[in-house]
């Protein structure tokens, strides 16, 4: 496996699940990303790192989860393994589930007919099945299982099913009943799969399965089960069995499935930026935002994406729907707070989301036709000024980035970025730690901070060198703080 593809992302969604498979990694080192713990391993007897991170359950958080860590590692493949109940008499505690499709069960109209379910499915990668099949039908893998467990754990290929329910009922409750009328192929039931799958799915030429090893039959009878060990038990056996597909991978995997494009072409070269002719021409907040920049407010740090070359006007209908989804997106993110009322503003040619409380917090995310992408929040205000910190300023540019790039819209090949600080009269430079609440020094000019967007990056590099290009547009801040530039 060579260096360009031996990266691999693991979710889990339990602790147990996560032992299980962090017991697999040879010195697993912390990384952080935009709020994300991820531990850094190679895969013991492989050349493959592996990152690893928890979900936590459920579907919305396996969801926001696995798309944070497709942006942010750009991996070859992406797997979750972990634990889940049996559907079927056939399949038993300790088995290990493939899911060849993953169906979301909470869905569906009820009308005065009664209830009719609209079924959701996604679809595991077809090469990584392929893998799968091949681990399962050889059998090497059992050599690690506890001997015991070598010749009774059996491996299915089958569909799962997975809600937000933690089903524990018996075979004639409701929702047993629901679930074999309505999703009679899947074996087992889950809680984070379809999150998982649909975001996979979403980013498209990234190979995507699922591995569940059976804890109890989901029919009241868990608590004996769970007793007897069987969570760790299973969650051990899908580890080894997700290790050992990602042990047999080859260089050609992640991008021959026939039913998906191509694997991207991740960069492996430094962070290079190409000089433009002339700066693009940016929207900054205040041309997005109506009446900013006749209007008195916090100093904010503001992040804009201009697409290089100037991509496809995005089309009316496709902006009409992006007010919510930015939404959506902002909550999903923790950009804005489910407490927060969220105005949108809609134009034929731009979108703005925002938030302005009593407090003085502001904070927005826009889109506009031409494709431009754009965030701003308010600067620390722990006192009588705004402070731009370098850290603190690189781990938020670092967020935006992430954010912004995870907006479903069309994608140029390359992007200009444009950051600046607004209201710039109190803002000073200076450690978080350092500054004296009481005390302010006014600058003697309002003039904005820039940062312009002279040069273009690749759509590759922001997703996967974030921090370092967080890193450079805050120093070019800090340049421009010490002299700044009028804007026209």
């Amino acid at each position: 496996m060579d260096e360009a593809s031996d990266k691999v992302v693991v979710l889990t969604a339990l602790p147990l699940e996560y032992q299980a498979v962090r017991s697999l990694l040879e010195s697993p080192r912390r990384i952080d990303h935009a709020g994300t713990i991820f531990e850094r391993g190679r895969l013991s007897g492989t050349s493959c790192t592996v990152y690893l991170t928890s979900t936590g359950p459920g579907n919305d958080s396996a969801a926001v989860i696995t798309e944070r860590a497709v942006s942010f590692v750009q991996p070859r493949a992406v797997l979750f393994t972990g634990i889940a109940g049996a559907l079927k008499e056939d399949i038993s505690p300790g088995d290990v589930v493939v899911a060849t499709e993953v169906y979301a069960y909470h869905g569906g109209k009820q009308d005065p007919e009664g209830f009719k379910a609209r079924p959701r499915s996604w679809e595991a990668t077809y090469s990584l099945q392929q893998v799968a099949q091949y681990v399962a039908n050889v059998g090497a893998w059992r050599n690690k299982l506890p001997e015991k467990a070598r010749t009774s754990t059996a491996v299915h290929f089958k569909p799962i099913v997975a809600g937000d329910v933690v089903l524990n009922a018996p075979q004639k409750s409701p929702l047993r009943v629901f679930l074999d009328q309505y999703y009679n192929g899947a074996v087992a039931v889950e809680m984070e799969g379809a999150g998982f799958a649909s975001a996979a799915h979403k980013a498209q030429a990234v190979p995507h399965l699922m591995i569940r090893g059976i804890s109890d039959r989901a029919d009241g009878t868990k608590q004996n089960t769970d007793g007897a060990g069987m969570q760790e038990a299973a969650a051990q056996h899908a580890a080894l069995f997700m290790a050992e597909v990602i042990a047999q991978l080859t260089p050609a995997d992640a991008s021959s499935d026939p039913k998906s494009p191509a694997a991207p072409q991740r960069p492996t070269d430094e962070l290079t930026w190409q000089p433009l002719d002339q700066p693009a021409e940016v929207s900054w907040r205040k041309d997005l935002v109506p009446g900013s920049a006749y209007t008195s407010g916090p100093s904010l740090l503001e992040l804009h994406l201009v697409p290089v070359p100037v991509a496809n006007r995005v089309p009316a209908v496709r902006m009409q729907k992006l007010a919510a989804e930015l939404v959506d997106l902002g909550r999903s993110e923790g950009f804005f707070t489910s407490l927060e009322r969220v105005e949108a503003h809609e134009s034929a040619e731009m979108v703005v989301v925002s938030v302005t409380d009593p407090r003085g917090r502001s904070a927005g995310l826009a889109i506009t036709r031409s494709g431009q992408r754009s965030a701003w929040e308010s600067l620390p205000h722990p006192g009588l000024t705004y402070v731009l910190d370098k850290e603190q300023a690189r781990e938020r540019i670092t967020a935006l980035l992430t954010l912004l790039m995870a907006v479903d819209g069309p994608t140029a090949p390359s992007y200009a970025p444009a950051a600046a600080i607004e209201n710039t009269r109190l803002v000073t430079v200076e450690r978080l730690s350092e500054v004296n609440p009481h005390s302010a020094s006014l600058r003697t000019t309002d003039a904005p901070i820039e940062a312009l967007p002279e040069e273009a990056v690749t759509a590759a590099v922001i997703a996967s060198r974030g921090p370092e290009l967080a890193e450079e547009l805050t120093a070019r801040l800090i340049y421009s703080f010490r002299t700044p530039r009028i804007r026209h």
